[in-house]
């Protein structure tokens, strides 16, 4: 499934790898408008987002591939509606025993992801 234009998506990823709050493949990002969702893959390196990278599917109907914390996005836009999510992992923020697709690291929703890239910088400046 393409995505589309990738830009908002590269950029929100070289800020969260560019400022150490993401590694690898660590952290995912998604928006959802509504009634299209878009999301990283489980895997994709958000310092280098390629075409693959980002995932398409709806609420009801999740994209196959889609990252671990999609149950977490998906809960997160069902309360509060459109808008974007990112996710990092801030130092001392994943805790020891974590298991994959429990909550761990910040997450942070705004109505674009420049916004929510923005509040988890914020957010991991003022500390744990």
């Amino acid at each position: 499934m393409g995505a589309g234009d990738l830009s908002a998506f590269r950029r929100a990823g070289r800020t969260l790898v560019s400022l150490g709050l993401v590694r690898g493949s660590e952290g995912n990002l998604s928006v959802w408008d509504g009634e299209r969702l878009r999301i990283t893959r489980t895997g994709s390196r958000l310092g280098d987002l390629g075409p693959d990278d980002v995932l398409e599917g709806t609420l009801e109907a999740p994209p196959a591939g889609a990252s671990s914390d999609l149950a977490i996005h998906v809960a997160m836009y069902r309360e509060r509606g459109p808008g974007a999510v990112a996710h990092a992992h801030p130092p001392g923020t994943v805790p020891e025993g974590w298991a994959e697709g429990q909550p761990h690291g910040r997450y942070a929703y705004a109505a674009t992801l420049e916004e929510a890239v923005a509040r988890l910088v914020r957010e991991a400046r003022e500390g744990p």
